[in-house]
C-alpha cells in the first residue's frame, strides 16, 4: 500500500472515530473509564512537565545551578504556593461557602420576595403579556429546583472522598513522573523527534517536530498569560469589594479570576453568579460589585491582557468565542478552556498547507 493509501485509511479511520464518537458516546466513554483511563497520570506527566519545563529551565540558567536543584527549587516553589492558598485563602472560601449554605433557605425566601415585587412592577406597567400566577410560580418552581441542587452538589462532594482521593492519587503519580521527565527531558525529546521522524519520514517529519513546537508555545503562552491575568482580576475583585464592605468578597474574587481563564464566556457566567449572591445577601452593595467587576475587566482589557497574553493564539474575538462552544460542548469546561488553543493550533495547520499550496502554484509558473 502506497503513502496514498495510507493517508485515505488514516482519514477513514478518523471520520469513524469522530462518527463513533457522536453516535456511540456512552460506550465510548466506558472504553475511555475502562481502559484508557488508566493512562490519566502519563497524560497529566507530560502536561505539568510541559509547564513546569520554562520554570526549571529559569532557574537553571539564570541562577547557573544544575538541573537536579533547579527541579527543586520548582517543586518547593509550587509547595509554597499550595501551602499558602491551603493556609489563608482555602480556610476563607471554606467559611464563606459554610455560610452560604446555611444562609440558602433564607436566600430562597428572598428571592421569591423580589420576584413578586418584580413581576408586580411589571404588571403595573403593563410588560406581561401572559398570566402573572403562571410566570411567576414558573420562576419561583426554577428557583427552588436550583436551591436544592447546590443543597445536593455540596452533600455530594463532601461524601464523595473515594474520588477526590482516586483523582489527587493520579495527580501526584502524573507529578512524579514529570519530573522524572524533566530530569532527562533531552531524551525524551530525542526519542519522540526519532519517533516522529521514522512515522512521517523526511521533510513531514521535520514540519511536523516544528508544527509541535510552535503548538507548545502557543499552549504555554495563553495558559500562563491566563493564569496570571485571572490572579490579577481575582484579587483586584477582591480588593475592590473587601474595602467597600461588599459580602462574599474572597468567593466573588476567586469565581471571577476561575471564571476568567475561560476568555469572555467564564467572566459573564461568574459576574452573574456573583450578582445573585450579593443581591440575595446585600443588594444595597450592588453597585459596588459592579464597580470591582468593571475595574477589574478594564485593566484586563485594556493594561494586562494586551501586555501578558498579547496575541499569543492569533485568533479573532468570533474564532475565540467558537471555539469555546465548541470545545465546551465536546468536552464541557475543560473543553471550552482548551478550545481556543486547539483552534490556534488548527490555524497552524490551516496556514501551513495554505502556504505550501501558494508555494506549490508559483513554482508551476515559474515552469
Amino acid at each position: 500500500m502506497g503513502s496514498k493509501g495510507l493517508k485515505i485509511m488514516g482519514i477513514g479511520v478518523i471520520l469513524i472515530l469522530i462518527q463513533s464518537f457522536f453516535q456511540q458516546y456512552d460506550t465510548l466513554a466506558k472504553i475511555y473509564s475502562r481502559y484508557i483511563g488508566y493512562l490519566i497520570p502519563v497524560i497529566y506527566a507530560f502536561f505539568i512537565a510541559i509547564f513546569l519545563e520554562p520554570v526549571v529551565t529559569f532557574f537553571e540558567e539564570k541562577g547557573k545551578v544544575k538541573r537536579a536543584v533547579s527541579i527543586t527549587l520548582t517543586v518547593l516553589l509550587i509547595l509554597i504556593l499550595i501551602a499558602g492558598f491551603i493556609g489563608v485563602v482555602a480556610p476563607q472560601i471554606g467559611k464563606s461557602i459554610k455560610e452560604l449554605y446555611i444562609k440558602l433557605p433564607f436566600m430562597q425566601d428572598k428571592a421569591e420576595f423580589y420576584i413578586e415585587e418584580i413581576i408586580r412592577f411589571l404588571k403595573k406597567k403593563g410588560l406581561i403579556v401572559i398570566g402573572d400566577a403562571e410566570l411567576q410560580q414558573s420562576i419561583l418552581d426554577f428557583v427552588k429546583k436550583n436551591t436544592r441542587y447546590l443543597q445536593d452538589v455540596g452533600i455530594s462532594a463532601l461524601l464523595n472522598i473515594v474520588w477526590w482521593t482516586v483523582a489527587l492519587t493520579k495527580f501526584f503519580i502524573g507529578f512524579f513522573l514529570a519530573i522524572l521527565i524533566l530530569i532527562n527531558k533531552e531524551y525524551f525529546i530525542d526519542f519522540f523527534q526519532k519517533i516522529l521522524k521514522l512515522v512521517f519520514k523526511g521533510e513531514k517529519g521535520e514540519n511536523f517536530i516544528i508544527f509541535l513546537e510552535k503548538s507548545r508555545e502557543i499552549l504555554l503562552k495563553f495558559v500562563c498569560g491566563r493564569i496570571i491575568v485571572s490572579v490579577a482580576v481575582g484579587f483586584i475583585t477582591f480588593v475592590v469589594m473587601l474595602f467597600t464592605g461588599t459580602p462574599y468578597s474572597l468567593l466573588t474574587g476567586v469565581m471571577m479570576g476561575v471564571g476568567n481563564m475561560i476568555p469572555y464566556v467564564g467572566s459573564i457566567v461568574a459576574g452573574i453568579l456573583a450578582v445573585f449572591l450579593v443581591v440575595l445577601a446585600e443588594p444595597d452593595k450592588l453597585i459596588f460589585l459592579f464597580l470591582a467587576i468593571v475595574i477589574a475587566q478594564a485593566v484586563d482589557g485594556w493594561i494586562i491582557g494586551p501586555k501578558i497574553v498579547g496575541e499569543s493564539v492569533g485568533m479573532g474575538t468570533f474564532w475565540i468565542i467558537v471555539s469555546i462552544l465548541i470545545g465546551g460542548s465536546l468536552f464541557g469546561p475543560i473543553g471550552m478552556f482548551f478550545g481556543v488553543p486547539i483552534f490556534a493550533m488548527i490555524k497552524l495547520i490551516y496556514h501551513s498547507c495554505l502556504k505550501k499550496e501558494e508555494e506549490k502554484k508559483i513554482l508551476c509558473q515559474k515552469k
